[in-house]
């Protein structure tokens, strides 16, 4: 399918759910316009081209640490975090690139964090270089938000089966009574879309994060929030019918600005990160048809065995 092909595609399925339609070449005219080397890339892996430009790959290759993760700020001889590994992920996932030698060693590097309790955290070195409250090492709300970022990411790999199921029994314990997991807002929805892969549609651990979600008032939603909860929730193939999918997609169909792109909570130079996750979600939707998740590894195909830990 081409590139043309595939837009028109989501262009057409998008017009026809309940969300606000999303005119969709303006915003790949602004991703293209405003965005980085590496921004561009990934719009035109988003949007189906086969594999990005060498020069593109081996950029990423160069800020992989030799331990197999990424460093923070991606910044050589700094350590590699959960953070930055998770962030080129998505990057690589993005590109088309999910199948590779880079997304290998970042998940052999994943998978040897992982601590006996089956949780994550983000190592003690980062304290020196003054991270934010979100990368705080032995911070229970880092803690859980780092299990869940990880246990999406391996799930999504269909990597480390004994690991992820240590991981899921970590994250129950951490779900609340009202449904939202311990810490930050997006810990829930990470958590509830790892859970989905693993333990399906059916699981009351889903539907309490589902309905949490769905009972955060607009009011607290930003666009970035919405465009990073629904290509998530997206890709772990929860369907457009579940709340809050539908309001979340009619919401940010609202927030969209007239050149295409949304307003960042963190600022403009977050505004095309946005734009593309936005694309991305909205692919979701509009392809899935509630089928299996994007991504080159189903949950479950064991693609990174346990002796690799």
């Amino acid at each position: 399918m081409s590139a043309t092909d595939l837009l028109d595609r989501i262009m057409s399925a998008v017009a026809s759910s309940r969300a606000v339609p999303i005119e969709w070449g303006a915003t790949i005219a602004y991703i293209d316009r405003e965005g980085s080397e590496l921004e561009r890339a990934r719009l035109r892996g988003i949007l189906g081209r086969a594999r990005p430009d060498d020069k593109v790959t081996r950029a990423l290759e160069a800020r992989q640490n030799e331990d197999g993760g990424f460093p923070y700020q991606f910044v050589q001889g700094r350590p590699s975090t959960i953070e930055a590994t998770a962030i080129a992920l998505m990057w690589l996932d993005d590109l088309g690139l999910f199948a590779g030698p880079n997304v290998d060693r970042a998940l052999v590097f994943l998978l040897a964090q992982q601590r006996p309790d089956g949780s994550w955290d983000e190592p003690p070195g980062l304290l020196r270089y003054g991270p934010p409250p979100r990368l705080l090492p032995s911070d229970p709300r880092v803690r859980v938000a780092s299990t869940a970022l990880v246990a999406y990411w391996l799930a999504r790999a269909g990597a480390g089966t004994d690991a992820v199921q240590r991981a899921a029994a970590y994250l129950r314990t951490c779900q609340t009574g009202g449904g939202r997991f311990v810490g930050f807002l997006r810990t829930t929805w990470f958590a509830t879309a790892f859970l989905h892969l693993v333990d399906g549609p059916g699981s009351d651990a889903v539907a309490r994060g589902l309905d949490a979600l769905a009972a955060v008032d607009d009011s607290r939603w930003r666009a970035g929030a919405l465009a990073e909860l629904l290509r998530c929730l997206g890709t772990a193939a929860v369907d457009e019918e579940v709340r809050p999918i539908g309001r979340c997609l009619d919401l940010l169909g609202r927030w969209r600005r007239p050149d295409g792109s949304w307003t960042s909570e963190d600022g403009p130079a977050y505004a095309v990160e946005v734009a593309l996750q936005a694309l991305r979600a909205s692919l979701c939707y509009a392809t899935s048809g509630g089928g299996e998740p994007a991504g080159d590894a189903a949950p479950g195909s064991n693609r990174l065995h346990e002796d690799r830990r």
